[in-house]
Formats: structure tokens, C-alpha cells, sequence
């Protein structure tokens, strides 16, 4: 049975966890791709650890982290924090987090768009966390219809008209589930559509540190990952 890739929100530091950073580049023919988040955007110029850390991330195609704030934030401050991302890490995809839903923020999702593709942004994600409107995915390359609890996720489907989207644009987030879950959760999101998941054990305030605690685990203990 067909399953969604993996693609990965990695928000966490490579100080912290070194070893589920090598586990990453590792899973470079599984994953689809991983948003880079160094400190909600691309961080300072001086970081002494990013630059190695994402050095190992070649084999996998890396977005880096940009905020939104729903729409809020200028166009040409995002565009900014974008070239910065391009200046330290020299990576073409961007994923665009906080992403607004309404009728009325169409326009300035447009701009946030056109902002990264004149910047050379080659591969373009979007994070509104539940499903927007036809026009906004059309922005996108990928964007996270759903980001939310596994209890949540149960109850979750695609709208009709999204049968017509390629899977490969649609992805979910989904945390706070049972170690047991992720497997299946992985099966679902492929039968509901969606081309790329991520699944993980973990909860909020921040659920993307890293791999699933059991795989963390298994890396911390000198121990090969039983699971993805």
C-alpha cells in the first residue's frame, strides 16, 4: 500500500541532538524534504554551529523557516530573511509558516510568493495548518493542510474539491500520537491525498524537535533506529 514521504519540520539544535542531525542526513532517500527552523528564520550570521550542522544536510533538500505572522509581516522584511537564508545556507526552498486563509489575505500571499520566486526560491512551502482556499495552494509547491493532534487527525478529511490536488502539493503535520500510530498515520495520509507527513510522539509547546523520541532514543544510546 502506497504511503506518504516523509517530510520533516526540524526545528531542533544541532548542539542538542548531533546524532539526530547525522540520523537526517541519512534519510536522505526517504525524506522529502526538511524546514531548517535556526531561530524562527535563518538566525544570526556568526552561528557557530549551523553552518557544519546544514553542511551534512546536502543529500536532502532543505526549506528554510520563514514566519509570516498571518500576514502581518512586510513583504520586503520577508523577502529579506529569505535572501539571508540564500547568503548563509544557499538553499532554494523556503517554507512559509503562519500563512493567513482568508478571502482577504489571498493578495498578500501572492506578494509573499512572487517575493520568493524573484528571489530564485526554486521549491516553495506554505504552513496555514488547515486547508486554504484553491488560489492560495496554487501559490505553493507543498502546503500543511493539516497541523494538529493524532486525537484531531481521526477526524480530519480533505474537502471534495481536493480530490483534484496532486498529492504531491498536500502535507500533514501530526503530533501527539502513540508510538504505534506513526506507521498508520503515514498509511492515512496517503489515502487521504496527501503526497508528504510527518508523524510524531511528541507534543506541543514544540512537537518538531527532532525524530520521533523513539528513534531519538535508540541514536542516544548508540543504538540503530527501529522505526522512521
Amino acid at each position: 500500500m502506497r504511503m506518504a514521504r516523509l517530510a520533516v519540520p526540524w526545528y531542533v539544535h544541532p548542539a542538542a541532538a548531533p546524532q539526530d542531525w547525522a540520523w537526517l542526513a541519512a534519510q536522505h532517500r526517504d525524506v522529502s524534504f526538511a524546514v531548517v527552523n535556526v531561530h524562527n528564520g535563518p538566525g544570526a550570521e556568526d552561528d557557530a554551529y549551523y553552518p557544519d550542522a546544514m553542511a551534512g544536510l546536502t543529500r536532502v533538500r532543505t526549506l528554510g523557516y520563514v514566519a509570516v505572522d498571518y500576514g502581518n509581516r512586510p513583504v520586503a522584511v520577508v523577502a529579506r530573511e529569505i535572501a539571508l537564508w540564500q547568503r548563509l545556507y544557499r538553499i532554494g526552498g523556503i517554507m512559509l509558516d503562519e500563512l493567513p486563509t482568508s478571502a482577504q489575505s489571498l493578495a498578500r500571499c501572492a506578494e509573499y510568493a512572487a517575493a520568493a520566486r524573484a528571489a530564485g526560491v526554486t521549491f516553495l512551502a506554505a504552513n496555514p495548518g488547515v486547508f486554504p482556499s484553491p488560489a492560495h495552494l496554487d501559490l505553493f509547491d507543498v502546503t500543511a493542510v493539516f497541523e494538529g493532534t493524532a486525537a484531531d487527525y481521526a477526524r480530519f478529511k480533505h474537502p471534495g474539491w481536493a480530490r483534484n490536488v496532486p498529492p504531491s502539493s498536500l502535507w500533514h503535520l501530526v503530533y501527539d500520537c502513540a508510538p504505534e500510530q506513526t506507521t498508520d498515520i503515514c498509511r492515512t495520509a496517503a489515502e487521504h491525498g496527501a503526497g508528504h507527513v510527518f508523524a510524531t510522539d511528541r507534543s506541543l509547546p514544540n512537537p518538531w524537535l527532532g525524530p520521533p523520541t523513539a528513534v531519538s532514543d535508540r541514536l542516544r544510546a548508540g543504538l540503530s533506529p527501529a522505526c522512521r
